[in-house]
């Protein structure tokens, strides 16, 4: 009869991913700043905007958060004076 061991991953690698996990996660809502401003600019088609937003989507649900939208709209029209065409939701 086999038996099976497991083998667990270091304390360290542990540390590792529980602060890599959240620090992604920021980084992924803060990339949607420089995504709109490309997209304003045309440098993103209109092609590739129609994929951003599926890749944002999951943002969305955010929005029931209170604060959320307006921090939000704050970063993407204030820090990245984006301008989305009279869309001042996102």
């Amino acid at each position: 009869m086999h038996t099976v061991e497991f083998i667990l991953p270091s304390s360290s690698k542990i540390k590792f991913i529980a602060v890599s996990i959240p620090c992604l996660l920021v980084l992924y809502a803060l990339s949607i700043g420089p995504a709109i401003k490309l997209t304003d600019c045309g440098i993103i088609g209109d092609r590739t905007g129609s994929v951003l937003k599926v890749i944002y989507a999951p943002l969305a649900l955010l929005a029931p958060v209170p604060g959320t939208s307006s921090l939000f709209n704050w970063y993407v029209f204030h820090v990245w004076n984006c301008d989305t065409m009279g869309d001042n939701t996102l």
